[in-house]
């Protein structure tokens, strides 16, 4: 359930509304706000270096 979110957050950007009340069943609200912020900075980051088209130090 929590990767099927990150992938719509990723892909869709909106998310199914079942799917967040599903998530809301088993997360507290604070919760729910760290999950979604978490997978908002790892989105924002890839995009962020992808347009920058940014390599990796080894």
């Amino acid at each position: 359930m929590v990767i099927r979110y990150a992938e719509e957050m990723t892909r869709k950007v909106q998310v199914d509304g079942s799917l967040v009340e599903e998530l809301k069943r088993h997360l507290s609200p604070e919760a729910l706000v760290q999950l979604t912020l978490t997978i908002a900075v790892a989105n924002f980051t890839n995009r962020f270096n992808d347009a920058l088209d940014t390599e990796l130090e080894s």
